[in-house]
């Protein structure tokens, strides 16, 4: 039950994300892509030392970043047995879908075989200088 509880901000998160937004003058489109990345790395030593680098490219990149926090996932890998992991999930956004630049970028610094980038079309509110 604990596990369920604290995917729920995360089903949450995602089920706001695909609602849209009334077009307003206020508001703009923008495309939201939820990632992870990996606590360890593919010969076992720790991603942390990477992540400083790869947060500043996301803030250079895209304005900003949100670290949603730790996390764990699983998967059946190319043999159909089952992988696991621990992870920290981010969010960002951009005027359009960089989810190739985002998973280029997770196989450069992370040495991930096979990122996974959701992507998903949002409104933004787009606060009006006075």
């Amino acid at each position: 039950m604990p596990t369920l509880l604290r995917l729920l901000p995360l089903v949450l998160l995602v089920v706001c994300l695909g609602q849209p937004l009334p077009a307003r003058a206020d508001t703009v489109q923008v495309f939201a892509h939820l990632f992870i990345v990996p606590a360890t790395l593919a010969d076992g030593s720790e991603a942390a030392p990477r992540v400083p680098d790869f947060e500043a490219w996301l803030a250079e990149t895209f304005g900003g970043y949100t670290r949603l926090g730790a996390g764990a996932g699983g998967w059946k890998n190319e043999t159909g047995q089952i992988e696991t992991e621990v992870n920290t999930t981010y969010l960002t956004t951009a005027g359009r879908d960089c989810s190739k630049d985002i998973a280029a970028r997770l196989v450069q610094e992370f040495g991930m075989r096979v990122p996974y980038v959701l992507v998903l079309p949002a409104g933004a509110f787009a606060a009006r200088s006075r």
